[in-house]
């Protein structure tokens, strides 16, 4: 009997302890630990994925050792991982002759022991990368599509015989994150430092056997559902920004896979100039900087809703410029060789953009490209390649301050935000120097030698906002593939990624 009522006396004094305890957690309510924890699905409104083109890991090093900062604009996201970029059939060189349709379903591959279980594990870089590497084409379908494809081709499906170059076929292709982006009434865009119909732009609307058919890319691309479209290749002005003699259509027109003729470059171009598919043609600087002002009108009326800009310039925005400018004994710094004044910056051309697909209340999906990092890379000129990753770098910073601004609806519980590289250019080597001196210490290559072309080397993701946490690098040799990319953008836009948080 005493038992029992020791045991009853016992409960009641729990049940009042517990209830205590509720008061006291009501009473204060920063004493979180008595809260229920909740949780909760959050989906991307808002998905922007900025591609360095050839941006390897020890570019993003060589980038902060320049500016002798702790961290650039792209590390001081979130989360950090590295990923593999191999394509299928990836030995072979390729070409129009058929090779580069061969074994289409045997994988590339990476090896952990012989590349690194990180970037930076395995230093000088070894020679292994030489093997393997992807290209623009195939490594952007595989951003865009989640899929791996062969050399130069854009979201193609392969087939275990391949599609020869030499009789007709049929070609059935992936659809990509801008297909299903628009299926859910998004606005999309694509913006680059390069010509707007290269193949890495291209990869996420355009679907062709061949990167080089840049006619029958700039046509799905001019009449796609894309509201901005952004970036080089303007037929008349050159590579300084200087008016030609003659148009040069070759990014508009000109195709080399077999069976598609050459486009008419000039009829596409006097379309976009004349709005087709409702977007305003803007190509003067000053266009572009009133569309990014943020005052929400442009030439003070309202903002266009698409818009289609062409930089005066010919192949790249500043990467292929040769300008005298009387002093050649600077040339060799960062911006010692005067700037082309008629283009905008990367930056400038993406905070255009955001301002522009921001209208839309369905959300928007962009792809923003610092093309010409692979330009220089393949120079193996590594003052020009810091110009471009800085302006990259800044378009980094232009995202960013778009997600913090409070007035455009966006924020890190509704956006994602990814920063990756389609593949590493030059077989770029760690340096431990800083200033000027990591362009006078520039080692491209084994021993300095000098490596011109695409490497197989792990590149580094930066990510923030919805279901970003899915590309952290949770432990050393944790390496993601490429196509992961696109498979977390998905998530992000179709059905979101649970969040567990205790409420504060």
């Amino acid at each position: 009997m005493f038992k029992k009522l020791r045991f009853i006396i016992s409960l009641c004094f729990c049940l009042l302890f517990i209830q205590v305890l509720s008061a006291h957690a009501f009473t204060y309510p920063d004493r979180v630990f008595f809260h229920k924890p909740q949780v909760k699905v959050k989906k991307a409104k808002y998905v922007i994925l900025l591609i360095g083109d050839g941006m390897g890991y020890w570019h993003v090093d060589a980038l902060r050792r320049y500016l002798n900062v702790s961290k650039t604009n792209m590390e001081s996201l979130r989360y950090f991982g590295y990923m593999t970029t191999f394509m299928r059939n990836s030995t072979g060189e390729g070409g129009l002759s058929g090779e580069y349709w061969d074994d289409p379903n045997e994988l590339g591959s990476y090896d952990p022991a012989l590349g690194g279980r990180t970037p930076w594990e395995i230093q000088p870089v070894p020679a292994y990368v030489d093997e393997g590497a992807t290209d623009s084409a195939a490594a952007g379908s595989a951003l865009a599509s989640g899929h791996k494809t062969v050399k130069y081709a854009l979201n193609v499906v392969p087939k275990p015989e391949g599609y020869p170059a030499d009789e007709p076929f049929t070609v059935k292709y992936y659809p990509t994150i801008v297909d299903f982006a628009e299926a859910k009434g998004m606005a999309t865009g694509v913006v680059t430092s390069v010509p707007f119909s290269h193949a890495t732009p291209a990869a996420f609307i355009a679907k062709t056997q061949y990167r080089k058919n840049y006619g029958e890319i700039a046509r799905q691309m001019i009449f796609s559902n894309l509201d901005v479209i952004m970036g080089a290749g303007h037929p008349y002005y050159d590579d300084n920004g200087n008016l030609r003699e003659e148009p040069n259509f070759y990014y508009w027109s000109r195709n080399k896979g077999p069976y598609i003729d050459d486009e008419d470059g000039e009829a596409l171009y006097e379309k976009v100039v004349n709005g087709v598919r409702g977007r305003v043609f803007v190509d003067k600087k000053e266009d572009f900087e009133d569309l990014a002002d943020g005052d929400g009108l442009f030439h003070g009326g309202p903002m266009p809703r698409r818009v289609f800009g062409l930089a005066q310039v010919a192949n790249t925005l500043q990467a292929s410029r040769n300008i005298d400018d009387g002093d050649p004994s600077d040339d060799w710094k960062v911006g010692g060789q005067a700037f082309i004044t008629n283009v905008p910056s990367l930056e400038t051309m993406t905070r255009a953009a955001l301002e522009v697909l921001e209208q839309d209340e369905d959300g928007f999906f962009v792809m923003i490209e610092g093309g010409a990092i692979d330009w220089a890379s393949h120079a193996n000129n590594m003052t020009r390649m810091l110009e471009e990753i800085i302006d990259f770098d800044n378009a980094v910073k232009a995202v960013i301050d778009w997600v913090n601004d409070p007035n455009n609806g966006s924020n890190w519980d509704n956006t994602l935000v990814v920063v990756v590289a389609d593949h590493e250019t030059g077989h770029l080597q760690p340096l431990n120097v800083t200033g000027d001196e990591v362009i006078k210490e520039q080692c491209w290559g084994l021993n300095c030698e000098g490596w011109h072309h695409h490497t197989n080397s792990l590149v580094p993701i930066y990510a923030q906002g919805v279901c970003a946490r899915a590309l952290k690098a949770k432990y050393d040799g944790d390496i993601k593939d490429n196509t992961q990319i696109f498979k977390v953008m998905y998530q992000a836009i179709e059905r979101g990624c649970y969040e567990l948080r205790i409420p504060e």
